[in-house]
């Protein structure tokens, strides 16, 4: 089998892991990248054009140096690859008023010194003419906030990583994380690769690391739509923001919780429920989905967008990595000096991948970083004295 070395072996080269790639590179390391796909890979919790990025973040204050410290680094990789990423288009959160998650998300900008602005009834209405805004609804728009162009952003960073000397391997397995001497050894089906430093980054694939931390990772499928619209040019404006919308008022016989970005081809819109396939082992056999599955998301886009035509004309799917606490496993592996873990942001990670990469790269290297992760502490589901040698990846 191939014997291969290099300074820092990443297993796991979607969202995390490609920036941890560009940042490792940019700093003088040697990289290798492995990916059970194709590097970019068509199943990863990236796949579908777009994702949020939002500051006034109801998850909670702790993460708010993260979301910075990655706005920054957003624009850093759009000023090195010459590519538009992030497009501040203002991001809004429709509620209805007595939402318990309200109070949470106003918190989260007061409590910040975050911007935002708090709209109801008619200024709201002429604010945002493409939403249905009933008289006991609130909006909270996030200036800040805005979208990522996904796929775009891990190729421009595994581009940049390539061009400063990162080597990516795609298609093969990786079988484990082994002590050699005072390095370790990723073994995969194709080769065997020493190097002083670890990062697994696996996505939706970690579920054999987060079994050894100690708690199982639920992968579950999401299904993205888009729908024509009957007037392009409203969902077109340079001024619509993005939106989340939550109407889970008592009584209501559902619980609409969706979320959608302006155009991004002109003429059709991108809208997604909050909801998931039943789980899965894997996204190596990509799930099949009845049809009937789209009833609810055409419903919601009858009720709440009305501009739009309530029939998608494209669908795509991806899949998150989940934990019971929708927290991420993120730092060093106990006792296992050099071995950073970055698995299970339950649908909220790619906003913050930038950051990720860049704390990751931190930890590999200087065993310590400037940005507060320890909430996310890899060792919290094991014992206190728990510690490892290895790491079984598949």
């Amino acid at each position: 089998m191939t014997a291969l070395e290099t300074d820092v072996v990443i297993v796991g080269v979607g969202s995390v892991g490609s920036m941890a790639s560009w940042q490792l590179a940019s700093r003088g390391q040697r990289v290798i990248g492995v990916d059970r796909f194709s590097i970019p890979g068509p199943f990863s919790a990236y796949a579908g054009e777009s994702r949020i990025f939002r500051k006034v973040y109801a998850e909670g204050g702790h993460y708010t140096p993260i979301l910075q410290r990655s706005q920054d680094l957003w624009r850093d990789l759009e000023k090195v690859t010459g590519t538009q990423l992030l497009n501040a288009t203002g991001a809004v959160t429709i509620y209805d008023e007595h939402n318990p998650r309200l109070a949470a998300l106003l918190a989260a900008g007061k409590d910040n010194g975050l911007d935002y602005e708090f709209l109801r009834g008619d200024e709201a209405r002429a604010k945002y003419p493409e939403h249905v805004i009933r008289d006991t609804d609130v909006t909270i728009l996030d200036p800040e906030g805005g979208y990522l162009k996904s796929e775009k952003a891990v190729t421009a960073a595994l581009a940049e990583a390539t061009r400063l000397g990162a080597q990516f391997l795609g298609n093969r397995k990786a079988h484990s994380v082994e002590p050699y001497g005072d390095r370790y050894i990723v073994r995969t089906d194709q080769e065997e690769i020493i190097a002083s430093r670890v990062i697994v980054s696996q996505g939706n694939g970690a579920g054999a690391v987060c079994k050894e931390l100690g708690v199982h990772l639920s992968v579950l499928p999401q299904i993205l739509t888009w729908f024509p619209a009957a007037d392009p040019a409203v969902f077109c404006r340079e001024d619509m923001a993005v939106f989340l919308r939550r109407a889970e008022e008592d009584g209501r016989p559902d619980k609409a919780q969706f979320y959608g970005f302006p155009s991004a081809d002109g003429w059709t819109v991108k809208v997604v429920a909050s909801i998931f396939l039943d789980e899965v082992e894997s996204m190596e056999k990509p799930p099949t989905w009845d049809p009937k599955h789209l009833d609810t998301i055409r419903a919601w886009v009858r009720e709440f967008i009305p501009g739009l035509i309530p029939e998608p004309l494209r669908v795509a799917v991806c899949a998150d990595g989940h934990l019971p606490d929708a927290t991420g496993l993120f730092g060093t592996v106990p006792g296992m000096e050099g071995v950073v873990v970055a698995a299970g942001f339950s649908g909220h990670g790619f906003k913050m991948a930038s950051a990720l990469g860049a704390i990751a790269a931190d930890l590999v290297l200087d065993g310590t970083t400037a940005t507060d992760v320890s909430f996310m502490n890899p060792a919290r589901f094991l014992g206190p004295d728990t510690r490892l040698t290895t790491l079984a990846l598949s």
